[in-house]
C-alpha cells in the first residue's frame, strides 16, 4: 500500500459515493491501484450506512465511524494514525477539492517531495467555490497565521485542507488538533525538506452544507496562539535535521 487518502465525513450523504468514483477513475487513469480510501466518520444521519455499503462493494474502501468524538481536527489524526499506506493524503469529503488531485500530488511525491500543497492562490489557481463572506474569513485566517507563525510564511495557501506527506513526516508528531487546520500544525512541527505546492481551482460545493461555523473559528484562533505560545501536546519527539525548501509547480492545474 503506497497511498492512503483520509477523508473525514460528516453527514455527507451521497458525496461519498461521487467521492470514491471519482477518486478511482482518476487512479485508474494515472494507472495507480496502490491507494486506499479511508473514511474518519463522525455523522449522525444515514451516512455510516452508505459507508458501510461501499466498502462492501470496493475493496479500496474504509470506513471508521467515532462515537462520541467530534471534530475535523482530531478526525483527520485519527485517519493519519489508521493510515496503511507510506503516504498519506487529506482531502474533504464534500468534492470542493478535485479528485484529480490526488495522481498529480502522487507524481510531486514520486519526484521526491515530502509535502505536497495544493494551492488557490497561485498562477492557475482559483477560490471560486468560496462565497464573499467565506473568502473573507479564508483571507484573515492566512494573514494571521502568516503573523504569527514564521514556517508557515512561505505556503501560500496553508489553510486550504488538502495536502499529501511522506509518512514518515509524522513520526514522533503528537498533535494539538485543537482545531480543522492540521496542516499548519505539520508546516510548524513537522519534520520536512522538499515541500511543493501546485495550482487548483477550488470548487462549488454541490451537496451538503458547510462545517464552517462560529465556533471552528474561535478553535482555528487558540489553535494558532497556542502554535505560537508553544503549548499545548501538540511538539515532536524526533530531532529534525532537515531544513524546509518550497517550491512551486505551475505545470498543471486541475479542476476536475
Amino acid at each position: 500500500m503506497t497511498l492512503t487518502l483520509v477523508v473525514p465525513t460528516f453527514n455527507e450523504g451521497e458525496n461519498a459515493a461521487l467521492l470514491v468514483s471519482a477518486v478511482c477513475r482518476e487512479m485508474q487513469k494515472a494507472g495507480r491501484r496502490d491507494y486506499e480510501i479511508l473514511f474518519i466518520d463522525d455523522s449522525t444521519d444515514s451516512t455510516p450506512r452508505l459507508l458501510e455499503a461501499l466498502a462492501r462493494e470496493n475493496p479500496v474502501v474504509r470506513f471508521l465511524h467515532r462515537s462520541g468524538e467530534r471534530g475535523l481536527g482530531s478526525a483527520i489524526v485519527r485517519g493519519m494514525a489508521e493510515a496503511r499506506g507510506s503516504v498519506v493524503a487529506v482531502m474533504d469529503g464534500d468534492l470542493q477539492h478535485p479528485p484529480s488531485l490526488i495522481p498529480s500530488m502522487m507524481e510531486r511525491i514520486d519526484r521526491g517531495a515530502d509535502l505536497v500543497i495544493p494551492s488557490r492562490f497561485l498562477p492557475g489557481g482559483s477560490d471560486g467555490g468560496l462565497t464573499l463572506p467565506r473568502k473573507l474569513v479564508s483571507l484573515v485566517a492566512r494573514l494571521l497565521a502568516r503573523i504569527l507563525l514564521s514556517r508557515v510564511r512561505p505556503a501560500s495557501d496553508p489553510t486550504g485542507g488538502v495536502f499529501m506527506l511522506r509518512r514518515e513526516i509524522l513520526e514522533g508528531l503528537r498533535f494539538d488538533a485543537g482545531s480543522w487546520k492540521i496542516l499548519i500544525e505539520i508546516l510548524v512541527r513537522g519534520c520536512y525538506g522538499r515541500v511543493v505546492e501546485i495550482p487548483y481551482r477550488f470548487r462549488a460545493r454541490d451537496l451538503g452544507t458547510s462545517k464552517m461555523s462560529a465556533r471552528a473559528q474561535v478553535d482555528y484562533i487558540l489553535h494558532l496562539f497556542r502554535l505560537f505560545a508553544g503549548l499545548g501536546p501538540g511538539e515532536s519527539t524526533t530531532p529534525c535535521r532537515k531544513i524546509p525548501v518550497f517550491e512551486r509547480d505551475l505545470s498543471v492545474v486541475r479542476d476536475s
